[in-house]
């Protein structure tokens, strides 16, 4: 896996060759990022990355100048090469994994971030409370975006902080706002 753009541009990750991870592919990476180039600024903001897996989508936007990233993984062994991301980006100072359930992270968490990338297993079906608990405990900053990556047999058009969608095929990638009022912007 690699990254798509910024000052990591082209550098090459690991990640476990199993079906634990499903990475985003570079496909539906690169629209994600142009969608959010177009709506904020990546210099200086903070990301969580829940459902790490790869860790990639919290690498791409550190490689396009998030300050911070937070990754959240609960297998050790998907976990270890996102640890080794980190040491061969010499990302230490700015990247902080969290071995743990993504629910029990989101219920403990603190820190308000800018953007939050979801990319949880198509079998997860907590989907409404991981939003709920989300929203409920302010962990999106104004103007800040969640981006939940799921399959398109879910629909979340009906939540009223859902923005819009992009569809690539049998992958859904929906995008959240702090604000009920910027639905459907497209």
């Amino acid at each position: 896996m690699r990254i798509i753009a910024g000052k990591f541009r082209s550098r090459r990750l690991k990640t476990i060759d199993s079906t634990l991870v499903r990475p985003t592919t570079d496909r539906v990476r690169q629209a994600v990022f142009d969608t959010l180039a177009a709506r904020i600024n990546f210099e200086g903001i903070t990301v969580l990355d829940c459902f790490a897996g790869s860790g990639l989508l919290g690498f791409e936007a550190v490689s396009r100048g998030a300050v911070r990233v937070s990754f959240v993984e609960q297998n050790p062994k998907v976990a270890a090469h996102i640890s080794e991301s980190i040491r061969l980006l010499q990302l230490q100072a700015q990247a902080t994994l969290h071995l743990t359930d993504a629910m029990r992270f989101i219920a403990e968490a603190t820190e308000p971030y800018h953007l939050i990338f979801a990319d949880p297993p198509y079998a997860f079906h907590h989907y409404d409370k991981f939003l709920r608990k989300l929203f409920e405990r302010n962990l999106l900053l104004p103007n800040g975006y969640l981006v939940l990556e799921h399959s398109e047999k879910m629909s979340f058009e009906a939540h009223e902080r859902f923005a819009f969608q992009k569809n690539f095929g049998t992958t859904i990638v929906s995008f959240f706002v702090n604000e009920s009022l910027q639905a459907n912007e497209g």
